[in-house]
């Protein structure tokens, strides 16, 4: 196991669930918080097989990770630093959504030790925040990153989201004009995905007009790309955009294969070439915080995967280690010539690929 290892800290609590949400959580109670804060304690000491391996990015993500009091925060990186040698420089990522951050609040947040954050915003038209099931309005949300400014991130990430119900190509360029206007250092910009069973799915059956098709997601996500670049941003994965050196240096870790140990429910991790993760079940994690359930995985094709979400792909001599035969690599690659592109051995996604990556991706791999 060489290379540092980044930490990432599964924070389950809501207060409300978003109609788009389909990640673990489960409802704000403070009794049941103080518990998972306990095992996490205990889950912490029990990786002390690791004592001392040296650890450059933390993420507190969720979930809802600023529903924590800062002093929990605080408390919970001493633990991490008393068992894993985490750098000076280390990026520390709290998650935030607006509606649980004053002025106050991140001052205490950033003394806490969190130095990026990463604030849900969405959009920044009412209407859609309404529809989107969340508890801010676009004023506080502006007001929250002129605070978070003010307390001293050192680089403040938001996310915003195309293709949310009643959008239009002017009310997105509204967001993407506030948006820019507030300087971030990163944004991350997602498709709206509908997953089955959802509040979300159910207004999509019930109002289908409000849903923007793909041709109206294409247009705002290039025009988004093209806003976004000539403001001085780097598309570097996908989904997400940043100034130079504001990359998530602890998102770059999953892309670029890294080590990773995710700690609390549902958390994930790769460690030593190991895939391994916690039931979605916070119960029984309290019960036993230590006890992981094995994955798959052929590591070679997630080399694939992974790689070509970034901007600088992947090289083509890994379709080889992915099982891909060389003349069937050839003919793919030349199928997928208008979503692919290659320069000097490498691939990588075009603008027009990002859009359909999941399809290009089976096709590369099948």
């Amino acid at each position: 196991m060489n290379g540092a290892l980044g930490l990432y800290i599964h924070v389950p609590f809501c207060r409300t669930r978003c109609r788009y949400c389909d990640f673990y959580r489960v409802g704000e109670n403070r009794p049941r918080m103080t518990r998972y804060l306990a095992a996490l304690a205990r889950e912490i000491e029990g990786w002390r097989e690791l004592h001392g391996r040296a650890v450059d990015t933390i993420f507190l993500g969720g979930g809802t990770p600023s529903l924590l009091e800062p002093a929990e925060i605080a408390a919970l990186l001493a633990a991490l630093a008393g068992v894993f040698d985490v750098a000076a420089d280390a990026e520390i990522t709290g998650e935030a959504n607006p509606s649980d951050l004053s002025s106050e609040r991140l001052v205490e947040l950033r003394a806490a030790g969190l130095n990026r954050l990463s604030v849900g915003i969405q959009s920044f038209v009412d209407r859609e925040l309404e529809l989107l099931g969340r508890r801010h309005d676009a004023a506080h949300a502006r007001d929250v990153i002129r605070a978070a400014r003010g307390a001293g991130f050192e680089s403040i990430s938001f996310d915003l989201m195309v293709g949310i119900p009643g959008q239009t190509d002017g009310s997105f360029a509204a967001s993407l004009d506030r948006a820019i206007e507030l300087a971030p250092d990163h944004m991350s910009l997602y498709l709206l995905e509908v997953h089955a069973g959802s509040e979300i799915d159910y207004l999509r059956r019930e109002r289908p007009r409000l849903f923007a098709g793909e041709e109206a997601q294409r247009r705002r996500y290039l025009r988004m790309r093209d806003r976004l670049t000539a403001a001085g941003f780097r598309h570097y994965e996908i989904s997400n955009f940043a100034r130079p050196g504001h990359e998530c240096r602890h998102n770059l870790r999953y892309w670029r294969g890294g080590d990773w140990l995710g700690l609390g429910p549902a958390a994930h991790s790769s460690v030593g070439g190991q895939r391994f993760r916690h039931l979605p079940d916070l119960e029984a994690w309290i019960a036993d915080p230590l006890r992981i359930e094995r994955l798959d995985s052929d590591p070679a094709e997630e080399r694939v995967l992974l790689g070509l979400r970034t901007a600088e792909g992947i090289e083509e001599a890994w379709l080889a280690e992915a099982g891909v035969d060389a003349r069937e690599a050839e003919r793919r690659i030349s199928r997928l010539a208008p979503y692919l592109e290659r320069t000097d051995g490498r691939l990588r996604l075009t603008p027009d690929g990002y859009l359909v990556s999941n399809a290009v991706l089976a096709e590369l791999l099948r």
